[in-house]
């Protein structure tokens, strides 16, 4: 068996306009594929987020927005925390990654004793539950679950990067 080379001007030109090509289709492959899983984890989150029963108004938003060589999933919003990790001593726990949040992480300058015992309860406490703000919708609460929009989305893509990876690689 005999293998031969041809080593000339055009046949390297021609190699090296081959790897510009599939260096670019690499390129935009790879920002297809940060994309749809970016928008995976903003759909979750949002849905997440959605459900989530909560007292007062929700002003959570979540949003995909490139930086980088890649894209990024954006939660924000007033209510954000208090949805994701959940709020007060009834509902506000449950989140398997609450770092340095959870219940009673947020400032709360109002407090009362307890007749009983003297104890400092804060909202987040309250046996009785606390009353939302009027400017914030007002009402009565316990607080709310954790909805863990965040950590679920993160969790879907990483579940899908498989066969997002072989529907973009292989299209």
């Amino acid at each position: 068996m005999n293998l031969k080379i041809r080593l000339d001007r055009a046949s390297i030109d021609e190699a090296a306009k081959k790897l510009e090509t599939a260096a670019a289709d690499l390129d935009r492959k790879t920002r297809e594929i940060c994309e749809r899983l970016a928008t995976i984890g903003a759909v979750r989150a949002s849905l997440d987020y959605a459900r989530v029963p909560l007292d007062g108004p929700k002003d959570v938003t979540v949003t995909v927005e490139p930086f980088g060589n890649g894209y990024k999933v954006i939660a924000s919003g007033e209510t954000v925390l208090f949805l994701e990790f959940g709020s007060g001593a009834l509902y506000g726990y449950g989140h398997p990654e609450p770092g340095e949040y959870g219940p009673g992480t947020w400032p709360d300058p109002h407090y009362r004793r307890d007749p009983a015992n003297g104890a400092i309860i804060y909202h987040w406490n309250d046996p009785q539950g606390w009353c939302i703000p009027k400017e914030k919708g007002g009402g009565h609460t316990y607080g709310n679950p954790p909805a863990m929009g965040m950590y679920n989305a993160s969790r879907d893509i990483r579940d899908n990067i498989k066969r997002i990876v072989e529907e973009v690689l292989l299209s």
